[in-house]
């Protein structure tokens, strides 16, 4: 049997999502030789200007050989236990989506409809670790004596974190080409060689096209574009840095705009704002970027893959842009082919990778799509039918709390509770199995659980101590 293997990799693009995929291609792939290509005229992702990670950052940096306190330590990154909304409900109260789950079962039955039947006055986030910690403005990772269980991500600066993984790369052995990349050509639907600013050539056998919404790779193959824009218009980004907050919270802070929303979030060194419009809003300091809310039909043809934003590019609500970069990642390195670029196994990554895109584009509506904000623009947006498959899910919840759980989720049960009940949303009935359980036992069971709760929160060291004294340690 002749040996097919994909030996070389030339990576397009020189943002996070270009060295953070040459960096895991080469830890993980045994022998296969990656060369990075910058870009002159590049142009800057979510990755690369917003900080929010999820929870799955841990993972991909334990899976390229990186120790979470290095990375926090060597790029004055904080820890991120989810975020804070404040004004999605024509109310304006405020709830917290932490990762992890709220309350624990009780004889079995798990929280969610037991809250909805017994859980009185108290909100659905009192009983969360996370938001209990976060609120508190307090962080030490789980396992410990903080009762329940949650996750946490970071909130990372994005060019120092940028000059990070492109340090580690280059320590791993991926190289970099001397002259940028000029274009693409291509022939039988596949990408022949790369042409660079100095007239020479490179060609691979692969191509990762991580050149940010440019698609620059992809897009030569095929420039078909599926737009989301309906369902989430916000087009335009500004960005601005100001002093840090004293109390460094471990949470970032989502307020809504008249015509879109604004986040916060505090690191060691500053703070950084990002307002989401729909248009260009009144403050047009700081840095500015339009963008396109979609996805492109196919992230694999032939021997060219997209990734990140070359693929699909949402807003950055709930870390979205960055764990999507993630995924996408893992999955190229664990369903790599050989250099027949076999259709059945390109059909399959594709339909996959399209999947989780939709999924985490319908989890990032549900926010639109369930606020009650009184403006014309949140109306609007309101009245928008959804895509099927959320529109099911809305329905299903809105019946008797229920929430199908479809192929390529990001976000677990405990992420839709926590959005849906922050946001107002009640189910019509409760769950059956809720009436195996006595009410007054529920109830005791929940006051209980938020009395250990709240003292094990107030041992906890604050954030900005803990992060203190990582810096001291390492």
């Amino acid at each position: 049997m002749s040996d097919a293997r994909i030996r070389t990799v030339a990576v397009v693009g020189h943002g996070i999502a270009a060295w953070s995929t040459a960096a895991a291609l080469k830890k993980r792939v045994p022998g296969l030789a990656v060369a990075l290509v910058p870009i002159a005229a590049f142009r800057p992702g979510f990755v690369d200007l917003t900080g929010a990670a999820a929870p799955s950052i841990g993972d991909f940096h334990r899976d390229i050989g990186l120790a979470e306190t290095d990375v926090v330590v060597r790029t004055g990154a904080a820890f991120r236990l989810g975020t804070r909304f404040t004004g999605w409900s024509g109310d304006g109260s405020d709830y917290v989506h932490a990762y992890g789950p709220a309350g624990q079962p009780i004889e079995r039955v798990s929280f969610a409809p037991l809250w909805m039947r017994d859980g009185g006055d108290a909100p659905f986030d009192a009983f969360s670790p996370g938001a209990a910690l976060a609120r508190a403005g307090r962080f030490v990772p789980a396992g410990g004596a903080v009762p329940g269980g949650y996750a946490h991500g970071l909130h990372l600066d994005p060019p120092t974190y940028a000059r990070f993984i492109e340090s580690y790369a280059r320590h791993l052995g991926v190289v970099v080409t001397a002259a940028p990349f000029v274009e693409a050509l291509v022939a039988e639907r596949r990408v022949s060689r790369l042409r660079l600013a100095d007239a020479s050539e490179l060609t691979a056998d692969l191509y990762v096209d991580a050149t940010n919404a440019a698609g620059a790779l992809i897009g030569a193959l095929d420039g078909a574009w599926q737009d989301w824009s309906r369902w989430l218009p916000c087009d335009h980004v500004v960005l601005n840095r100001a002093r840090p907050d004293a109390d460094l919270a471990p949470v970032d802070e989502v307020t809504t705009l008249p015509t879109g929303w604004r986040a916060t979030a505090d690191l060691p060194t500053h703070r950084q704002t990002i307002d989401v419009q729909a248009g260009r809003g009144a403050d047009a300091s700081g840095t500015n970027v339009t963008f396109r809310n979609g996805r492109r039909p196919h992230a694999w043809i032939g021997n060219v893959v997209a990734v990140g934003e070359a693929h699909s590019v949402i807003e950055p609500l709930e870390a979205a842009p960055l764990h999507l970069l993630h995924a996408q990642i893992d999955r190229l390195v664990a369903t790599l082919p050989d250099r027949s670029f076999a259709a059945v196994e390109l059909a399959h990554y594709n339909r996959v990778t399209n999947e989780e895109a939709d999924r985490l584009r319908d989890f990032v509506i549900m926010h639109y799509a369930t606020s009650d904000r009184p403006e014309p623009f949140w109306r609007a947006v309101r009245e928008v039918p959804p895509p099927d498959l959320l529109a099911e899910t809305l329905a299903l919840f809105r019946e008797r709390g229920r929430l199908p759980i479809r192929d390529g989720e990001s976000f677990d049960r405990d992420s839709w509770h926590a959005v849906l009940f922050g946001q107002g949303v009640q189910p019509r009935r409760v769950d059956v199995l809720a009436h195996a359980v006595d009410p007054t036992q529920a109830r005791a069971a929940m006051d209980a659980f938020r009395r250990r709760l709240a003292a094990a929160v107030a041992t906890a060291p604050l954030h900005r101590d803990y992060l203190a004294g990582l810096r001291i340690g390492a």
